[in-house]
């Protein structure tokens, strides 16, 4: 892992496939190069944790209900571990377990499911046939103000794709994929499809070991300052055509980064909002962040400050899309730990976020208890709100 943020071939692939040309390929495929492991040979472990609130703390049944037309229970909160050690080395019957403190509240191990990597190794095989027809425009607004300022949005035209062009994209996509680095040895957790439930009290802070057959043991310590985000109470209030989002303040919090997407009001049209002040393309946010870097991303209009409660999507980008899925970030501070000199070496990051998901925009005031607005839910025909209505 570099000290820059990574970017993955699966999270690059919906944009290649929305702008549909050949001309973001090189960019992309230039990015991932470095892939998510160090060019050294030394073996990395990663922890993310993630509290999430609103629509992303709901999980699939929640979800499902939603989007059969049900009430959803905005009000869920969540906590989310990801855990992957990577590894040089191999061996025949690879096996790892990270051991936890008692204040985590799940046992006394969590086991990461081992095996092989080899080079280009991707669960997507792209064909032709995945790739769409992106067409329309992409409108994008930014910045805090109630009224968007002055050249917004900027629209982007979404043009179809020749038959020249769409064997291009498959072949970038496809380098994308096997973007994955050196063959080596790699642990996860969790494993299945469904990731087992993090207690809602589960705190990170103790000793930590990771112990594993392929990679030196990884020994470390997490105090408070490094625990679990708390959860974004995210909500929403009308300003003239604007909506104001407001939150309490997070602790230990470096910064905060919203982003809201819908519809357009023209068929084939995409509406995106972020509250940084920069062009998308400059808006990034390193994985791993600290607090220097933070500071510099507050100041160019990146991040918004840590103590700061407000923001707004703009009068015009609502009446853009009239309905839209918000997501709010807060980014914590990334620990990060190095072997002691002469020993095997090893590097570990802990990376943590806070993140809100919620509805904004015409008829999602009743539906969301966030919104500041009534909390029964609308009279409608056919079940109520259909999240499949609305993208």
């Amino acid at each position: 892992m570099g000290a820059g943020p990574r970017v993955s071939w699966q999270a690059a692939a919906p944009l290649v496939l929305l702008l549909g040309t050949g001309q973001a390929l090189p960019a992309l495929a230039a990015a991932a190069e470095p892939g998510a492991r160090p060019a050294a040979p030394v073996a990395t472990y990663t922890i993310e944790a993630t509290t999430t609130a609103g629509m992303g703390a709901m999980g699939g049944a929640g979800m499902l209900q939603m989007m059969l037309g049900g009430r959803p229970a905005m009000g869920a909160t969540s906590r989310q571990l990801e855990l992957r050690l990577q590894s040089p080395q191999t061996t025949a019957n690879p096996s790892a377990e990270h051991r936890i403190p008692a204040a985590l509240a799940m046992g006394t191990a969590l086991p990461l499911k081992s095996g092989a990597d080899s080079p280009g190794q991707t669960g997507q095989k792209w064909k032709e046939e995945d790739i769409p027809e992106a067409k329309g425009r992409l409108l994008i607004f930014r910045g805090c103000a109630e009224s968007a300022g002055a050249g917004q949005p900027e629209i982007i035209t979404l043009k179809g794709l020749t038959t020249e062009q769409r064997p291009q994209v498959l072949s970038g996509l496809k380098q994308l994929a096997a973007a994955t680095g050196p063959a080596g040895t790699s642990g996860l957790w969790p494993s299945g499809e469904e990731a087992p439930v993090v207690p809602p009290q589960a705190s990170l802070v103790g000793n930590h070991v990771v112990a594993s057959n392929y990679a030196p043991e990884i020994r470390f310590q997490v105090g408070s300052g490094h625990d679990f985000l708390a959860p974004v109470k995210l909500t929403s209030t009308q300003a003239g055509g604007a909506q104001r989002l407001s939150w309490p303040t997070i602790p230990t919090a470096l910064g905060y980064q919203a982003t809201a997407t819908g519809m357009g009001r023209q068929e084939g049209d995409i509406v995106m909002w972020s509250s940084s002040e920069l062009p998308m393309v400059d808006s990034a946010v390193p994985d791993e962040l600290r607090a220097p870097e933070a500071a510099r991303l507050v100041q160019r209009g990146v991040l918004l400050a840590p103590e700061r409660t407000t923001c707004a999507v703009s009068a015009q980008a609502m009446a853009a899309m009239g309905a839209a899925v918000v997501t709010f970030t807060a980014y914590g501070d990334t620990l990060l730990l190095s072997s002691p000199q002469g020993s095997p070496a090893w590097r570990l990051s802990l990376e943590r976020r806070s993140t809100a998901t919620r509805l904004l925009g015409e008829g999602m005031e009743g539906l969301d208890p966030g919104s500041g607005e009534s909390k029964e839910a609308p009279a409608q025909k056919g079940g109520g709100f259909n999240l499949f209505k609305l993208f």
